[in-house]
């Protein structure tokens, strides 16, 4: 008796491996002892067990026929974490293939040569095979670190003798001492968020500016008619209210840099009854924490959703994805039903 109790639990034990969201446990010698899965993209022990990859704080199982890059042709074809991209989406040729939503090309473990890729329209990045966006050689090096060639950089993008990658805040670059700056023809042909050197400017948190240059962010917005320093943001819950006596909500929104250009910025005012979050069946869109309030094609009822840089910024991963939608000249990743 005293060994089939033994036995339960230890099962038990096994289902929460399985279960587990905000770290992994591996079982060594004959004991359950706890490991963090903290390291996007760490693959192997001590991380995650032989075979599976570290992704949004949980261990989960690579699927080398649904690696990076793969044809496929839906979303179900690819890893737990990929979605199925058409080049087409991008006024682009050749097969539809296995991507993922990033930040930086790290993102893309554990197939080394693929790298976090910004179309020229701007938006956010996608997991792409190197050689097949302009990045035949890709090394190992993170964004700041020395390089002599671009096949020194884990994103194959070298630039005054030091390595460039993309990035979604400045929590991307927070390694490197640098900031998640706008940049253009850097990591990609138009604007794009970039991990540079602080901005020289000491604007605020929604204080008046002309200029980029005037932001400690190094992004100057329009916001209802005047010119207000921003920060980039993943999804909505990441922007602050505005400062001062009388606060106002802010939502993370897709900001126009050209006529064909945008990344994603705190922007978009909102009403304080706008609180609903991703999933939550809404009316209008101020009943959204993200003041984002849609339709899916195949569902009657509108829901909330908002921007995004991964599953990770769409709530249950299990039931929403980050999904790139075009958005006229441009597009944009938003958070979608699986």
């Amino acid at each position: 008796m005293r060994h089939g109790a033994a036995l339960r639990r230890l099962l038990r034990g096994l289902a929460a491996l399985v279960s587990l969201g905000a770290g992994c446990e591996v079982l060594v010698d004959g004991t359950l002892g706890q490991v963090r899965c903290s390291d996007e993209g760490a693959i192997g022990p001590p991380a995650c067990p032989e075979g599976a990859v570290c992704r949004e704080g949980a261990c989960v199982e690579q699927q080398l026929e649904r690696a990076l890059g793969a044809r496929c042709a839906r979303h179900e074809d690819c890893g737990a974490l990929d979605f199925c991209l058409d080049p087409a989406l991008f006024d682009g040729d050749g097969p539809r293939v296995c991507s993922r939503a990033c930040c930086s090309s790290s993102d893309c473990d554990p197939v080394r040569d693929a790298v976090c890729w910004i179309p020229d329209g701007g938006g956010s990045g996608l997991c792409r095979i190197g050689r097949e966006v302009g990045r035949p050689d890709v090394g190992t090096q993170l964004s700041g670190a020395s390089c002599a060639a671009p096949g020194d950089c884990r994103s194959g993008i070298c630039s005054g003798g030091v390595c460039v990658d993309a990035c979604c805040s400045d929590t991307s670059c927070a390694a490197n001492g640098a900031a998640c700056r706008l940049t253009t023809d850097l990591v990609s042909p138009g604007p794009a968020l970039a991990c540079r050197a602080a901005a020289l400017g000491d604007g605020g948190y929604f204080e008046p500016c002309a200029l980029d240059d005037d932001c400690a962010s190094g992004l100057c917005a329009e916001v209802e008619g005047r010119g207000r320093c921003t920060i980039p943001c993943c999804g909505s819950e990441m922007c602050p209210d505005t400062p001062g006596e009388v606060r106002q909500r802010v939502g993370c929104a897709e900001l126009a840099i050209d006529e064909r250009s945008t990344v994603r910025a705190c922007i978009r005012l909102l009403s304080g009854d706008s609180l609903a979050a991703i999933g939550a069946p809404c009316s209008t869109p101020e009943d959204c924490r993200s003041g984002m309030c849609i339709k899916d094609p195949e569902q009657t009822q509108r829901f909330c959703s908002d921007v995004c840089c991964s599953d990770a910024s769409c709530g249950d991963a299990a039931f929403f994805g980050c999904r790139p939608r075009a958005t006229g000249e441009s597009w944009a990743l938003r958070c979608e039903p699986k």
